[in-house]
């Protein structure tokens, strides 16, 4: 967990940050509280934050002043503003001295949580840390909006499975799609994260007088399927948690999304929904809601059979089922919209269904897009200078069969292997004081999240927390057995920083590097 130390000297606001989050769902812990910046400071050797989060208005040490002193002795501690002054001089001040973040109440405790998770490699921590893998059902979900129900006793049982008993008035389909760039691993890697962090903001957010299921498509988009007890309450639902959402993440991650409403009378109503949701999403604009709850004819799109069964010839390494399952959707296409040469919006919504598929099933997997197609791959660059919609075909044909070679010819490792790999690489490697999980994964041709969940579930830690217990131990060792300085000893197990090594090592072992040294 993140640990976070709030400082503020009124309890009220202290009170209120302490409950209006729930911390442990996004990795974080509040480790310690301080009233003023003088106590704050007392506080940080004994705690060691990963961050500070101050008002700027308090007795003693104000929060810049704080800030400064905390920027200066712990570097490895980030510091976030909170403040009722919205002047230019305070930002300016803050920016010089080094803080990470400036926020001004009133703000939305959604703003506060992107914030946070900005820092470092918080958002990969929090992934690490607490985050489930996957949301219940989601298999009968998956079903639900892409093969649908075939008959009423049908609908039956699966509204059990997924609601519980009892039936709703009706259903309103919410489809979230990020407009981030996804044009090389590490970003679509990182772009998947953030969307499972947005995915739970939502299903704490969302308030309404029925139930709620969250899950992803075979795409990654964020699928909200929504069962309300009134009817009346799905056509006076405005929507205004959604329209928040867009405006938090564009302000603090600069990410356009796009939410698409659908409704559904009846549960087997939702396919169709998500159809029109899906189809929409690729024609119309970037960064808003669209309402289409009063909208009858859905955008064509591509067949959600043929996207349901290139995910399952992915998974079951069937390159020629592959081929003959993207050579019918494209001559499907193209017979239901003849054309001239050249690109039409109907090939890049196929191109883009298909490749989110893919790549989604990659970083899924733990491999990298990169070890697969090449140092500096982009989609973009890949499909620019096509010639007709054809060769645009075979190179979607070309990406999913290299995918498949890929991991046939790849020796798999178990995930007690990638454990293992990855602490032989930090035993030694420890002493790089710029050592982090991104080196590590790339030597080990793993995604961070990937090799995040197989170290913690093999090692019962997390990596971060073996690199400080391999670093700890052999500092003791030094400090210990021989008479070297201790900024030598410092450098050798890889910190640059003295102080903070020392720091770290009265947390580690609740003694001072000085009192464990050698007589």
């Amino acid at each position: 967990m993140n640990k976070i130390m709030i400082v503020d000297d009124m309890p009220i606001f202290l009170e209120y940050l302490r409950g209006c989050i729930d911390w442990n769902a996004y990795g974080f812990e509040i480790c310690c509280e301080a009233h003023d910046g003088r106590e704050a400071l007392q506080k940080m050797e004994e705690y060691l934050p990963d961050v500070v989060l101050t008002d700027i208005t308090m007795p003693y040490l104000n929060g810049l002043e704080l800030s400064e002193k905390i920027i200066k002795d712990y570097p490895d501690t980030a510091v976030v503003l909170i403040t009722g002054n919205n002047e230019f001089e305070y930002a300016r001040k803050a920016v010089k001295i080094g803080v990470c973040d400036y926020i001004v109440k009133p703000f939305e405790k959604e703003e506060l949580i992107l914030s946070l998770l900005k820092l470092q490699d918080n958002i990969g921590k929090a992934v690490e840390n607490s985050l489930r893998d996957d949301y219940v059902l989601t298999d009968e979900l998956k079903a639900l909006i892409y093969a649908g129900i075939s008959d009423s006793e049908h609908s039956n049982e699966i509204e059990e499975k997924i609601f519980g008993w009892g039936s709703g008035a009706g259903y309103l389909l919410g489809l979230v799609k990020f407009d981030g760039d996804i044009n090389n691993n590490s970003s679509r890697e990182e772009l998947m994260n953030w969307e499972r962090l947005i995915a739970k903001m939502l299903e704490d957010k969302l308030d309404i007088d029925g139930e709620v299921k969250i899950f992803n498509d075979f795409e990654n988009n964020i699928i909200i399927l929504m069962r309300f007890n009134r009817a009346s309450d799905i056509s006076n639902f405005k929507g205004y948690e959604f329209t928040d959402i867009i405006d938090v993440v564009k302000n603090q991650l600069g990410f356009d999304i796009t939410i698409v409403l659908s409704r559904a009378d009846e549960l087997k109503g939702v396919k169709k929904a998500y159809e029109r949701a899906l189809g929409t999403v690729m024609v119309k604009g970037h960064g808003k809601l669209i309402d289409l709850r009063e909208e009858s004819e859905p955008p064509v799109f591509t067949s959600l059979d043929a996207i349901f069964r290139l995910n399952k010839d992915i998974e079951n390494l069937l390159s020629d089922d592959v081929e003959n399952v993207i050579n019918t959707m494209w001559q499907h296409i193209r017979e239901a919209h003849p054309k001239e040469d050249g690109h039409t919006i109907t090939d890049m919504n196929i191109i883009s269904s298909a490749l989110s598929v893919l790549m989604t099933n990659i970083i899924n997997s733990g491999f990298s897009i990169e070890k697969i197609y090449g140092d500096g791959f982009s989609p973009e660059h890949f499909f620019s200078g096509s010639i007709g919609s054809d060769e645009m075909k075979d190179k979607v044909i070309y990406l999913f069969k290299k995918r498949i070679e890929f991991e046939k010819d790849k020796k798999k490792s178990k995930s007690r292997d990638v454990a293992l790999s990855a602490k032989e690489y930090i035993e030694q490697n420890y002493i790089n004081s710029e050592l982090s999980v991104a080196d590590i994964s790339e030597v080990l041709c793993v995604n961070q999240t990937y090799l995040r969940k197989m170290f913690k579930s093999e090692m019962n830690m997390t990596l971060s927390e073996y690199i400080t217990q391999v670093r700890m131990q052999e500092a003791k060792r030094l400090i210990t057995a021989t008479d070297e300085k201790l900024s030598l000893i410092a450098e050798k197990v890889g910190y640059s920083d003295v102080s903070y090594f020392s720091n770290v090592f009265k947390k580690y072992y609740g003694n001072s590097p000085r009192s464990m040294s050698k007589e």
